[in-house]
């Protein structure tokens, strides 16, 4: 079925056919990177300062991101420490750093989040799309939570008791912040009363599995034809985040405050459902003592109970259900097959990591499989 695809994704996957087999991923001198980001800050903000202690900064599956001081004399702030977040060869999930770089400007002063200095939406500066944010303190994940580099599997234990309501309140207050005021030039409004903004996702993950797969899947068919048939209606636009979970917010250990919500290149405008749907997916919370904890900090009740009342919007468990699907089905395609074509081209950064994450898709197969026969149940049973 065709549809559109919100246009600035659109050239983001444009852009990845446009490089496939022609180039591969070589690692990126530091030296280079120096003279990049000095060149493009004096296009920013002049002469008078210094780059500072440039290193590459480890973690993220997305992003090749540098950390450095920006050193200036003559500034109110003479010294900030700051994040390059560049847009890799390829990535798993591809982005534009424009739309991120609006979004993370939209939710500051309602959200904790890293304060969006610069971005470059062409090549010219980089070589490719590139933003540059305030880098935030805290940690991923306690030092014995066990949390990995993707944040997945984090045990918080003891600080889950401060850090669960506040996950929860700042979800609820992104879905009903008034967005209208804010530039988000780059995303496309949809209409509420409307299949729109589904619409548009589905046709992206489309094209991405038709691009990307290296064969058919069975459970990829019956998925994409489930979720066109049973598209949902909008009720209340919201700014989505599209990746709220363990692993993409940073806390003080000592006082358990949450100091920064990160990686926003996923967001868009839509149905709140999406993201609380993902937040509950199986396989990112934990199973401590016989409870399930979504995100590894609160059970699948009490995360409903509060978001509603915090936010006083409605959650349906039809619309839940529904962007259960759609978050595992664009998950498996992320994972089975964009991942190891990435890594089979040599397009990645993280080709060791993209040919892992097969099996976190995998078992959202498996996941996807139950509902999908229990939808097949239900409409036998009309």
């Amino acid at each position: 079925m065709a549809a559109l695809i919100e246009p600035s994704l659109a050239a983001a996957l444009d852009r990845k056919m446009a490089l496939r087999g022609k180039v591969e991923y070589t690692p990126s001198d530091v030296s280079l990177i120096a003279e990049q980001l000095n060149r493009f800050l004096t296009a920013q903000i002049g002469q008078g300062f210094e780059v500072r202690d440039l290193n590459a900064l480890s973690g993220g599956a997305s992003m090749e991101q540098y950390v450095f001081d920006l050193y200036r004399p003559n500034a109110d702030r003479q010294l900030v420490k700051m994040i390059l977040r560049m847009s890799p060869l390829c990535s798993v999930i591809e982005t534009c750093r424009l739309r991120e770089f609006q979004i993370i400007r939209a939710v500051a002063g309602v959200l904790p989040v890293p304060e969006a200095f610069w971005v470059s939406d062409s090549d010219e500066y980089f070589g490719r799309p590139a933003l540059i944010c305030s880098f935030n303190p805290g940690v991923a994940s306690p030092k014995d939570g066990g949390g990995k580099a993707t944040g997945l599997g984090t045990v918080y234990g003891k600080h889950r008791e401060k850090l669960a309501p506040q996950y929860i309140r700042h979800l609820a207050a992104l879905h009903t912040m008034d967005w209208r005021d804010k530039d988000l030039s780059a995303l496309v409004i949809p209409r509420e009363g409307t299949s729109d903004a589904v619409d548009w996702s589905l046709a992206h993950w489309d094209r991405v599995w038709d691009e990307d797969a290296v064969e058919a899947h069975p459970t990829i068919a019956l998925a994409r034809a489930w979720l066109w048939r049973n598209r949902p209606v909008l009720d209340h636009i919201s700014l989505v985040h599209g990746d709220y979970r363990n692993g993409n917010f940073l806390f003080d250990e000592n006082t358990d405050e949450i100091t920064a919500i990160l990686d926003w290149e996923a967001g868009y405008l839509g149905d709140r459902h999406m993201d609380l749907a993902y937040a509950m997916l199986p396989g990112y919370g934990t199973l401590e003592g016989g409870t399930y904890y979504c995100a590894g900090l609160v059970e699948k009740n009490a995360f409903i109970e509060e978001y509603t009342r915090l936010s006083g919007l409605s959650v349906d468990p039809e619309r839940l259900r529904y962007y259960t699907v759609l978050n595992m089905y664009w998950a498996i395609i992320a994972c089975c097959a964009t991942g190891p074509k990435l890594a089979a081209d040599r397009m990645t950064h993280l080709d060791t990591m993209m040919n892992i994450v097969p099996g976190l898709g995998f078992y959202f197969v498996n996941e996807l499989n139950a509902i999908l026969l229990e939808e097949q149940q239900h409409d036998a049973d009309g």
